[in-house]
């Protein structure tokens, strides 16, 4: 008997306390995406990869490059001369370098010299140029 009325006390107290669920909500109208503004100091964001092109066609032991600038980033693909893929470490530290000398407000440099990545920023610095 004493144990049935514990059983049917608890069971009360649990089923009137309720079980409370606290909901999270993702709201996510307040985000809005903003695109860099074309312009940062004189320079519209292609002629800003243009002075990065120009250092970059002077660093020996690369052949072709390909520029995309976005605001304080510069997004570069390297090509490299035959049997210099040893060296690639140097150069990417040499274009890094040649980036933020061209342009001052480059604060973020991604470099690579992967044929296929450089292939895909090529095609995108000539959709960006029409």
């Amino acid at each position: 008997m004493w144990k049935k009325l514990c059983s049917i006390m608890l069971l009360t107290i649990f089923v009137l306390s309720g079980c409370r669920a606290t909901v999270t909500e993702n709201n996510l109208s307040g985000i809005h995406l903003v695109k860099a503004n074309e312009k940062l100091g004189e320079k519209t964001q292609a002629e800003r990869a243009q002075s990065i092109k120009a250092l970059l066609h002077n660093i020996n032991g690369i052949t072709g490059n390909a520029v995309i600038v976005e605001g304080h980033t510069a997004i570069i693909g390297l090509r490299l001369e035959e049997g210099m893929e040893s060296d690639a470490t140097r150069l990417r530290k040499e274009a890094d370098n040649a980036a933020r000398e061209a342009d001052e407000y480059i604060n973020n440099t991604s470099i690579t010299t992967n044929v296929n990545i450089v292939s895909l920023i090529e095609e995108m610095e000539r959709k960006r140029g029409k």
